[in-house]
């Protein structure tokens, strides 16, 4: 920033970056120092240097900002690309279920039909060579119409667990 002003003095005029606020004294007492400069030109450069400073703030404010924005947006587009994954887990996914189900059902089938007496002795007939029997195969066996039990030698003793109680009803309804 260029100021086209009068300059007093035989001074070379410093550039507002190298313009430095002077630091009030701590003695109350000391007689404040002569200005070298007037009071317009100092002010107007303490306001340039204001002026620098709230421009390198703005920028650095902008920059902030635009770093989280971008960080916004990359973090909704991750999000995104993490949504879609799973997405695409839960198709592949419920494609294999279905085929699975599919698959489970034709075997009940297979199942179902394997277990049908007609194609039981198909196979039995085809495969194994096995042929139904004829009346000269039955042999048939005469049995006695008694029934024979043996009586064990050892006897079996058998623990009743009773309460108190109960012995002592026992007790009373044999009495009587």
């Amino acid at each position: 920033m260029a100021s086209y002003e009068y300059q007093y003095g035989t001074s070379a005029r410093k550039l507002v970056s190298e313009v430095r606020t002077p630091k009030k004294s701590r003695q109350k007492d000391s007689k404040p120092k002569k200005e070298k400069q007037p009071r317009e030109i100092k002010s107007k450069l303490y306001q340039d240097k204001i002026k620098v400073q709230e421009a390198k703030s703005a920028r650095t404010n902008f920059a902030i900002l635009m770093v989280i924005a971008l960080g916004c947006i990359l973090l909704l587009m991750y999000r995104n690309v993490k949504i879609r994954e799973s997405f695409a887990g839960v198709q592949s996914l419920s494609k294999s279920v279905s085929s699975l189900e599919k698959e489970n059902s034709q075997i009940a089938v297979q199942i179902q039909n394997s277990l049908n007496l007609n194609n039981i002795e198909g196979i039995a007939t085809s495969t194994l060579g096995m042929q139904k029997l004829s009346s000269k195969q039955t042999v048939y066996i005469n049995l006695d119409t008694k029934d024979y039990t043996e009586i064990s030698q050892k006897s079996i003793i058998k623990e009743n667990k009773t309460s108190l109680v109960q012995k002592v009803i026992d007790y009373v309804v044999d009495f009587f």
